[in-house]
Parts: C-alpha cells; sequence; structure tokens
C-alpha cells in the first residue's frame, strides 16, 4: 500500500527542511500523494525559489515543476491564511483527503515554528495544537514534527560544544518567545493518541552540501554528532520516519558524522 503525506511549514529553516521533505517525497515511489499546507507566500516558495537557504546546489523550483508535470496527481497544495486559527484549520486540514481506501492520509511530517532571532512567525505551538486536533478527529495517528535542541529534557543544547551555551543563551534572551513557543509545540504533539516523533536538529548551515545520511544522538552527555547539517539530510529523516518510523513516541536529536563533531562550525 502506498502512503498518502500530509506536510506542513511555515518561514524559517525548520520550514526549509520540511520543503526538502516534500522534494524527496516527490521522486519516492513509496508516496502516492502529497497535501501541502502552507500560506499562499510561503507555498509559492516550492515552485519559484531556485534556493531554499541550502547547501544544495540546482535549482529547487525548477525541479519541484519538473516532477510536478512528470507526476501531475502527486502533489497537492493547499493555501491556509493562519495555521494558528482553529476554525479555519478545521475547515481545511485534511477536508480534502476522500475516505476511499487508499486515499486517506498515512502520515502528517509538520515544519511550523523556528528558532531565528528577529524571524518572528511564532506558529509552532498553536499551529500543532490545531493540527492534532484535526488528526485526531480523522483517525491519523503518525506525527514527524521538528523543534530545536536545547528544548525541555535537551537543555543544555549541543553540550559537546561552545555554540551550546550561545544557543542556550539567546533562549533564555532575545529568543525567549521562540522558545517557549517551540516549548509549547512539543507539548501539544505529545499527547495520547498520537504517535509522535519530535526532530531536535544541531545547527542547519546555509552552505552546507547534503550527505545523504543522518545521525541520531543515543546518550545525552556521552554521544556527539557533527553540529552543522544540511537541511536536505534532516528532510530525508523527516520522510523516513513518516513512511516507516522507527522511533515512536520519542523525541530525537539529529545532526551529521560525529567524526566531525568537533569541525569549525558555520
Amino acid at each position: 500500500m502506498l502512503d498518502n503525506l500530509a506536510v506542513l511549514f511555515s518561514k524559517g529553516a525548520f520550514g526549509d527542511c520540511a520543503r526538502h521533505a516534500i522534494l524527496h517525497a516527490m521522486e519516492d515511489t513509496r508516496v502516492r500523494k502529497i497535501r501541502v499546507y502552507a500560506t499562499s507566500m510561503d507555498m509559492e516558495s516550492l515552485m519559484e525559489e531556485a534556493n531554499w537557504k541550502c547547501g544544495c546546489g540546482g535549482n529547487h523550483g525548477a525541479e519541484m515543476q519538473a516532477l510536478s508535470s512528470k507526476y501531475p496527481q502527486k502533489l497537492e497544495m493547499i493555501p491556509v491564511s493562519s495555521v494558528t486559527d482553529p476554525k479555519e484549520m478545521e475547515a481545511t486540514l485534511f477536508n480534502q483527503v476522500s475516505m476511499v481506501e487508499g486515499e486517506i492520509t498515512t502520515a502528517v511530517i509538520s515544519g511550523l515554528g523556528n528558532r531565528q532571532i528577529m524571524l518572528g512567525d511564532r506558529v509552532g505551538k498553536e499551529g500543532t495544537k490545531n493540527v492534532v486536533t484535526q488528526m485526531k478527529k480523522v483517525g491519523i495517528t503518525r506525527l514527524v514534527a521538528m523543534s530545536s535542541v536545547g528544548i525541555h529534557e535537551d537543555y543544555p543544547s549541543l553540550e559537546w560544544r561552545k555554540e551550546g551555551t550561545f544557543l542556550d543563551g539567546l533562549f533564555m534572551t532575545i529568543c525567549i518567545r521562540e522558545y517557549w513557543d517551540l516549548c509549547g509545540l512539543e507539548n501539544e504533539a505529545k499527547v495520547p493518541g498520537i504517535n509522535y516523533l519530535i526532530v531536535r536538529p544541531v545547527g542547519l548551515g546555509e552552505e552546507v552540501k547534503p550527505a545523504g545520511k543522518y545521525f541520531i544522538q543515543k546518550q545525552k552527555g556521552e554521544d556527539v554528532l557533527g553540529a552543522n547539517m544540511a537541511k536536505s539530510d534532516v528532510g530525508l529523516f523527516l520522510l523516513e520516519e513518516a513512511l516507516k518510523p522507527t522511533y515512536e513516541r520519542k523525541s530525537v536529536v539529529i545532526g551529521a558524522d560525529p567524526a566531525e563533531a568537533f569541525e569549525p562550525f558555520g
């Protein structure tokens, strides 16, 4: 049986990772349908932006256009003016999904929220609350959601590098609203009936080239990771966990090759 995915994303690096998950899914033969929910402006980035603030090279917008032409029934883009509006989300989210066998959404990938200085767009908590509410109404259980290192029990972040102290300091000062939004996001996902995976990436460098692989920290305080990874590699992990879950009702820190743990950052 092929999978039908729902993907939501907002502004920022987490949304960039979700966009890469969509690109990977377009070429994945296990995926029948991808329904994308975002604002009209963010939606345009899928087809119009050449570079999704990443080191992939090439032209992602052109790639998406070509794949959409190759697989004309695979991608459905559904604009929403605000993922934080419960009434709009109730009227829009998953309502296009036919209850005919083979059309029901099997998993949701969320790239809502961000941890970036001065970006704003703090939609993680309320957006996730609305997504989970609608998931439970229609019986979707699998949610793979972006968050950040340094949230909840992952404090202190990147404990093997000084950049972690810097991020923790930002979260307690000028990015404190982003911090609380991401804390709320995680809390809204971790509810009964939802088989969640919270994905907490290390640094998401805009120049990092994809390696086609990723690594998970097994034990905090013991295992290290490459502290700067490609958004495309995070997107690949999001897709794989949506299609074939290996982590269930857990939060994980994802990074690059541990051999790169102490390489210069940035």
